[in-house]
């Protein structure tokens, strides 16, 4: 992600999973800050380091909202059966499984629903999240809109608010890997519900908001990625309401983000081989 002022500090932000030192098989999310200078990145630090080690698979995603805070979202490990997978999400102790809001130093913003609040670390922003894999802001009304990988089936998409619980693993329209069953819930009191989900899986990934002038009836519409099937999905909302979806493209690759470009042209970054391909609108 590049900070809301790029223009004036050329400032770069990357999030990845790094080895603990001496037990490499354990990772944890980072958050590291460089400048970029004539296509070089200087003076590189590392500004958040997660509490959440795992030696089981996650995800880690950054993107500044309008507020121009820092959301970092890190997935709970990928498999029931992994390191912590049923506690995560719902720990107040754990970053991992949730969404974190962090001023563009990596402090903690003193305005964050949980600062203050006991147990809970303060970055914490909402909790009950599985596998946060993309995140976009409305432009016109400023949601936090989130996909999230299920297990096997429930792939969802989200509202992300302020101090929520989205009730990973204790409500899911998923099972375990192996056919068995997670839980008979789908919908607890004090849990969020999704604003659409997908069974079987999409393996849901990286959205963006088009906002641009090429395909005038996509204004403002969710542009979501599908890994297992190739595809591109435009998704219509109203409001906080999704009424309408269609897949608008499929390649022969899978299809990892999306991005509106300045030109208007809608950008995607796939895989095998990985190619940034570019479409315009045609027929």
């Amino acid at each position: 992600a590049v900070h809301p002022r790029f223009s004036e500090n050329q400032l770069v932000y990357v999030a990845f999973w790094k080895a603990k030192p001496g037990e490499a098989h354990l990772r944890t999310a980072v958050v590291y800050r460089a400048r970029l200078e004539e296509h070089q990145l200087t003076d590189a630090e590392e500004i958040f380091e997660s509490v959440s080690w795992t030696d089981g698979p996650s995800a880690a995603r950054i993107i500044f909202g309008p507020d121009g805070m820092l959301y970092l979202a890190i997935g709970a490990p990928g498999f029931q059966e992994s390191v912590g997978a049923t506690g995560w999400a719902q720990d107040p102790d754990q970053h991992g499984g949730k969404i974190l809001r962090l001023n563009d130093d990596g402090t903690v913003p003193a305005d964050n629903p949980f600062v203050g609040q006991g147990d809970y670390l303060p970055e914490i922003f909402a909790l009950g999240i599985r596998n946060a894999i993309g995140m976009a802001f409305h432009p016109q009304f400023g949601h936090l809109w989130e996909t999230e990988n299920g297990p096997q089936g429930g792939d969802e998409i989200n509202i992300i608010q302020s101090g929520l619980n989205y009730g990973w693993p204790v409500v899911t329209y998923g099972i375990n890997y192996n056919g068995t069953l997670i839980t008979e819930k789908t919908e607890a009191e004090g849990m969020e519900r999704p604003q659409t989900f997908w069974v079987p899986s999409i393996a849901v990934c990286g959205i963006d908001f088009y906002t641009g002038n090429r395909f005038e009836k996509w204004i403002n519409d969710l542009l979501v990625t599908s890994l297992k099937f190739n595809r591109l999905h435009r998704v219509r909302t109203e409001g906080v309401d999704v009424v309408h979806e269609e897949i608008v493209y499929t390649g022969e690759s899978r299809i990892r983000d999306v991005q509106t470009g300045p030109d208007g042209a809608v950008y995607l970054a796939v895989e095998g081989p990985g190619r940034i391909l570019r479409l315009v609108e045609g027929e």
